[in-house]
């Protein structure tokens, strides 16, 4: 049976058509598959210059903020303390022998005092280098000085102050920068009178979550009136470092924040 010479020209057209097509859609594809490389390649390095530039900016802050407290340290606590050693021993009467031994013991403890205060400022200062001294022991310096304000009761929770966090220097820094901005957003508008901070090291997480029973806030409400405020900041960092920030609040019930940042499992090995 002999085929219809029609059909076989239609044949002849769509085997030609389709080697025709094929080098081209073969180009088209390649070409394709290159620009969505090249665009992911130009995203990665878009996102890790955002990155290192967030990593700079918390830098900044955190040194910022270190000096800000140590302004006022000096100024508020140091500095009264050297004044009253100054006016102790300048009331030393040599007239009055039995009040002088009195004084010169007051003046010598006012200065033990000083120098047990400047000590502990010192490693407030050394708490933004979190390579040498670690994040739980940053954390600590902090509420340290936290506590001297007496504007606040602290409880302080870590269930593994020796392990290392697992995580490296900038994300740590990161997650001190968010802890210090729960701390800011907590002294300006909380009007709490108890924190609790609990640092959690999990095999594949850390937690941190820091709780107080201030006057609270509409979250959504919060967001909604000014989304760039610092629970914006708070979250937007711990996606930096893909994390999370949880944010539970609500009028007359307080504040938590929950910060969640995944690292690799911590053996035996490396927590010794």
């Amino acid at each position: 049976m002999s085929v219809p010479t029609n059909e076989i020209e239609i044949f002849i057209v769509l085997i030609t058509t389709v080697f025709l097509l094929a080098p081209v859609t073969l180009v088209l594809f390649v070409s394709q598959y290159n620009q969505r490389k090249k665009r992911h390649s130009e995203e990665k390095v878009m996102m890790q210059q955002n990155y290192e530039m967030e990593i700079a900016k918390a830098r900044v802050e955190v040194h910022e903020q270190t000096l800000q407290t140590v302004g006022a340290d000096l100024h508020d606590h140091i500095g009264q303390l050297l004044s009253l050693t100054n006016f102790t021993l300048k009331s030393v009467d040599e007239q009055k022998p039995d009040k002088t031994r009195e004084k010169i013991d007051s003046a010598i403890a006012l200065t033990s005092k000083s120098i047990q205060e400047l000590r502990l400022l010192g490693k407030l200062l050394h708490g933004e280098q979190l390579i040498k001294d670690g994040l739980s022991r940053s954390i600590r310096y902090e509420l340290d000085w936290l506590e001297r304000l007496g504007k606040l009761r602290i409880e302080y929770h870590d269930n593994n102050p020796t392990a290392k966090s697992g995580l490296d220097a900038n994300k740590e820094l990161m997650v001190f920068r968010i802890f210090q901005e729960i701390i800011n957003n907590i002294l300006r508008h909380a009007e709490a009178t108890v924190m609790t901070v609990t640092l959690t090291y999990l095999d594949n997480m850390l937690e941190l979550q820091v709780t107080d029973d201030g006057v609270g806030f509409d979250v959504a409400k919060a967001q909604a009136i000014s989304p760039n405020m610092g629970l914006f900041n708070m979250q937007h960092r711990a996606k930096m470092i893909n994390g999370n920030a949880v944010i539970e609040s609500g009028p007359d019930r307080g504040t938590v924040v929950k910060l969640s940042v995944p690292y690799d499992k911590i053996t035996e090995h490396d927590a010794n």
